[in-house]
Parts: structure tokens; sequence; C-alpha cells
């Protein structure tokens, strides 16, 4: 492990590193995988399910759309779920494959990677085109390419922020937004520019001292990774002795020190000191290594996804009982969450006995006693669309001598809203039996462009013994 950190020596500054563009297998699928999950982020606003956004997430007032489905402020214990699988799920992955999630899918080096680092090399050249460019003095040639890479850093960063902020707003009413006047919608145009400066400043300049210096992620891989964990790592036995003039070809190992490892890795580690800290595993030095290798006629893999014991030819043991347990305590919440998904109902219903008598009688007679159960019946509805909710009078109702007044129904909620109605139900006492109690099934309809859906909410009809 390396002592300190690569981007920090000891008088503090920071030392500019230019990556050499790595080619080989994993920087193919590694291309693919960021093109995909770049196309997703851009695209997603503008993507609609049911006529909604694929995702918008409306704090204002506290809606939240994905995938179709709506979910509103008092759906906030779901969030335990989401955050309970993401959480346990990286924690599997990477008790398993190290920090494959650094390297493939982390926003941070996508943005740099798959984005800025792609435009830096479009406008000022390869590597060495750009170390050159930065050690020279300010000319025009200088000011030209810098002005040039700055402006599009700029745009591309309205583009994010602005696609950023679309998940929040809606991207038709982001849209409208930005082609008014920025005095109508301050807020939104301070926060959006904000928004700007910030992945410029991160993306352009900052980089990876983000996963260097403040991502707290690489401390943590030391207490989730242990011996048998897959990381990119270099084969000493293989590998030592270097290439070196005094000793034999027979004498060196298969590392000819070309230093070509060192130079296409983003954080400009040197992967042979070891497994580090600033490591992100994005394979760079795997695909530089083969390439090498292959020239040098010489078996791939000097650098490749191994374990330390694999590393020392022992048997990886990849499911052992941490293994186990991050992975199921993963599955049961993202179990949990499909379990709240498929439980909830477009109205949530609660019936509460009020808070007056259980019961009053409202007359007696010889043949009939007649009495009235007091509920107060709250409706929420929690679907996209406004319905009109009704109570459903059945003709068995009317033959089993029980009645049911609602002033306030039918009414219409409007989506996220919900009323609260006082329902009486009268009945006669015949209707309990020889008990003081009976389950009733309360029968509510409601009616959502031209789709009728029918729901039950069983209570407790109670009388006198």
């Amino acid at each position: 492990m390396a002592e300190s950190i690569h981007k920090l020596p000891g008088d503090g500054l920071r030392i500019n590193h230019y990556p050499m563009a790595a080619r080989g297998f994993f920087r193919k699928y590694r291309t693919l995988t960021q093109w995909l999950l770049v196309a997703t982020f851009f695209l997603l606003p503008f993507v609609k399910i049911n006529g909604l956004p694929a995702v918008l997430i409306n704090l204002p007032d506290r809606r939240f759309t994905f995938f179709g489905l709506s979910f509103w402020s008092h759906d906030t214990p779901m969030l335990f779920f989401v955050l309970a699988g993401f959480s346990l799920g990286l924690l599997f992955i990477t008790s398993v494959w190290g920090r494959v999630w650094c390297g493939w899918a982390c926003p941070q080096t996508i943005g740099i990677d798959g984005i800025f680092r792609r435009i830096e090399t479009l406008v000022e050249g390869n590597y060495i085109a750009r170390k050159k460019l930065q050690a020279a003095p300010f000319d025009k040639e200088k000011i030209i390419k810098k002005a040039t890479k700055w402006f599009l850093f700029f745009l591309i960063s309205m583009l994010v922020s602005h696609t950023f902020y679309a998940y929040f707003t809606g991207a038709g009413s982001l849209a409208s937004m930005t082609l008014s006047s920025p005095s109508e919608n301050l807020t939104t145009f301070y926060i959006v520019n904000a928004t700007t400066l910030i992945i410029l400043f991160n993306f352009g300049w900052f980089k990876e001292q983000l996963c260097t210096v403040i991502c707290p992620y690489g401390r943590l891989q030391s207490v989730l990774m242990d011996e048998d964990s897959l990381v990119v790592a270099y084969d000493e036995n293989r590998g030592e002795p270097r290439k070196d003039r005094k000793r034999s070809s027979e004498e060196n190992g298969d590392c000819i020190d070309c230093y070509k490892c060192v130079v296409v890795c983003p954080t400009g580690i040197d992967i042979r000191n070891g497994i580090q800290m600033e490591c992100i595993a994005c394979t760079s030095c795997i695909d530089a290594c083969d390439d090498v290798m292959r020239i040098t006629k010489r078996p791939e893999g000097l650098i490749r996804y191994e374990s330390e014991n694999g590393l020392k030819g022992e048997k990886t043991i990849f499911w052992k009982i941490k293994t186990y347990i991050y992975l199921g305590l993963t599955l049961l919440s993202f179990l949990g969450l499909f379990l709240y998904v498929l439980n909830r109902s477009e109205l949530d219903i609660t019936a509460l006995r009020a808070q007056d008598d259980p019961y009053q009688i409202l007359s007696t007679s010889e043949d009939k006693t007649l009495i009235a159960n007091h509920f107060t019946l709250n409706l929420r509805n929690q679907s996209s669309q406004e319905m009109e909710v009704d109570i459903i009078r059945t003709g068995e109702m009317e033959g089993s001598e029980i009645e049911i007044i609602v002033p306030t129904l039918p009414e219409i909620i409007p989506p996220g809203e919900s009323i609260k109605n006082h329902i009486f139900i009268k009945f006669s006492k015949s209707v309990l039996g020889k008990k003081s109690s009976r389950h009733f099934k309360l029968q509510i309809m409601t009616k959502s462009e031209s789709v009728t859906t029918q729901y039950i909410k069983e209570i407790s009809l109670v009388g006198p013994i």
C-alpha cells in the first residue's frame, strides 16, 4: 500500500496527470457501458409511461413518479427498502468484485472518462500533446485550444445540469422555463446555473481528486474486501524480477518495466506496488499490459482481475458466510420493496369509529330496534389521475336492513389528495343476530378515465347485547 496519496505530494501542490487512452477488451465494454448509461441519463426525462415522465421527483408537490407508478410523501417508508437494497447491494458487490462500481458505473468516472476527457482529447490531442500544451507558454494556439475546450466543457455542463434539473420539474416544464425570461423563474435560473458551475469545476478541473481525496468509498474497501475479493492486481510472482540489461532474459520476469500501466492509469498510480486506495478498478492497466504481452509474445494476464489468494496460487472462495449475509439482506430489501408496491392500491382507505358512543339506538318498537354506527372514512387518492369516489349501496344491503348515509359522496379526489367523510350506518338489531357485533364489508367504487374499480373495506357493526 502506498504511504501517501499520489495526487497529494509533500508540498501539497496538485500533480497534473494526463492518462493515455487504453485500448482492449475491457476498454471496449467500458465504453459501451458508459454510452449506455449516458444515453439513459439524457433520455430518461423525455420518456413517458402511461402519460407520465419515466422518472419525476416533484419535491414542491411531494409527488414522485417512477416508471408509470406515482408515489407521494406518505410513501416515504418505501425509501427504507430502496436505500437498504442499494447500500447492501454495494456491500455485496464490493465484497465479491471489489471496486467494480467505481470503474464501471460511478457517475464521476463516467463523466470524466466518458465525456470530458473525450472532449479534451478532441481539442488538445492525445496525452503527449496535452502535456506539451500545458507546459508551453501562452501563445495563440494555446489560448485558442484552452478557450475552445473550456467553452465545450461549459456547454456540456449546462446540458448535464438542465437534464439533471428535468428530473425534478419534468422536461416540458423545464423547456418552457428555459425559453422564457429568467426573471420569471429566478429560483430555477439560479439553481441550474449554480449546478452548471459545480459540474464544470468538478469534471473540468477537480476530476480524479474527488475519488482520491473526498470519496470515502476507497477508504472503506479495506473493511469490505478480504483476500478472496476480486481486484485489479499485478502478478508479482510472474512479473518479477523486471527486465534488466544486467540479467539474462531467462532470469527476467514477464514485466518489461515499460510503465504503460502507469501511463494509462487515470489516478496515476503504479499497480505493481500492490492494492492502493486510489485504484478505481477501471481496468485500463489490464488492457495496456495485455497489449504489451501480445507484442512481446508472452501470456496475457500479468495484470488481471484476481484475488490475493489467487495470486498466491491458493483457491479463491467467493461464497462465504459474509457474502451470503450481504446477498440475503439485499434480496430481502428488494423483496420488501416489491411487496410494498404490489400491495399498494390506488385508493388508500382508512375507516375509524368516531369518537362518540360506539353505537346509538335510534328507535325501539316491539318488532324492531334501529341502531346507528358512526365512522370516519379517510380516502386518499394515490394514483396519478383524479378519481370519483362513492359508496356502493347494493340490493343485498336493503334486504338485510342496512342503510348507509354519506352526505358528501360521491366526490372527486385530485391526485395525491385525501378527503375525510363521516358515514352513518343504520341497521336493525336483528342484523347482529345473537351477538353484539358483526363484520360488514363496505364497498367503495372509484371512476377514473372511464375505468371503474371496486374496493372492499371490512368494518365492525356493534350494538347492545
